[in-house]
């Protein structure tokens, strides 16, 4: 089974995959949805199955479950955390984007995300940016998002502890972001290799409603990406330290739930 709802997650486990030391083959997202703080009305994680789903698409399916089967009015937002082993490929991405568009008046997505995915590839950086716009914030994961992530997915009673050089990891995946927010990115043409996927945006300038609809739907595209293609190159050396992002604001953070049944 790939989806645990409001289930635990081992502590090996968080530590097995929640690491920027070594290579993990498999992706893995833990979410929330919460109307009114501090209580969620849905929890859980979710691992990609291989060769046939992404996690990010298997934990939208079951945001889109609850959000049809939880009719709200117009005024109420929901607020979507998501913390990722791995950023968006190009396919999670356009899935969230879609997921927006259909939620657009309803939910705000903030995504904290551990390691890049093949981030060198032209793709995906692009992809991120897009996303960007869709309105998700997005932030590489620091200590006090580990710390946060392990209290609410792994055990409120104990303490986190962190791998070895998590703090310059973290600080050279922030720099990196960083870098991608002010790259400017030529052409709007994304091609993935393989067949029938090749994916058209709209200009990364242009608004989030004439980029979604400039989609050209991916074909049965469905398939795990192959992680081990960015093992090398997911190790960038590390530029000069930047600003740090001000897309998030700390003091917004998920707050304690009064229960976690």
């Amino acid at each position: 089974m790939t989806k645990f709802i409001k289930k635990f997650l081992a502590e090996e486990e968080f530590n097995d995959n929640f690491n920027t030391v070594d290579f993990v083959k498999n992706t893995l997202v833990c979410f929330s949805l919460e109307e009114k703080k501090p209580l969620w009305k849905l929890w859980g994680y979710a691992y990609n199955n291989p060769r046939v789903e992404h996690a990010e698409i298997i934990v939208l399916r079951e945001l889109s479950r609850f959000l049809g089967s939880n009719p709200t009015k117009k005024d109420v937002k929901y607020k979507i955390t998501l913390y990722a082993t791995y950023s968006p490929c190009l396919n999670c991405c356009e899935g969230i984007c879609k997921f927006i568009t259909e939620n657009k008046d309803n939910v705000i997505i903030n995504l904290y995300i551990s390691k890049f995915y093949n981030f060198h590839d032209y793709d995906n950086k692009i992809s991120l940016k897009i996303l960007r716009q869709h309105g998700v914030q997005m932030k590489m994961m620091d200590l006090e998002d580990y710390e946060s992530c392990f209290y609410y997915f792994v055990d409120p009673n104990k303490r986190f502890q962190p791998c070895e050089e998590l703090d310059i990891q973290c600080e050279r995946n922030e720099i990196e972001l960083d870098h991608l927010w002010s790259e400017k990115l030529d052409g709007n043409l994304l091609r993935r290799k393989g067949l029938n996927s090749a994916v058209y945006f709209a200009s990364v300038d242009s608004s989030p409603d004439q980029d979604i609809n400039a989609f050209i739907r991916l074909q049965n595209d469905t398939t795990t990406p192959k992680k081990d293609e960015q093992e090398q190159e997911s190790q960038a050396k590390t530029p000069e330290k930047l600003p740090p992002m001000k897309d998030m604001d700390h003091k917004q953070r998920l707050k304690r739930k009064l229960s976690f049944d």
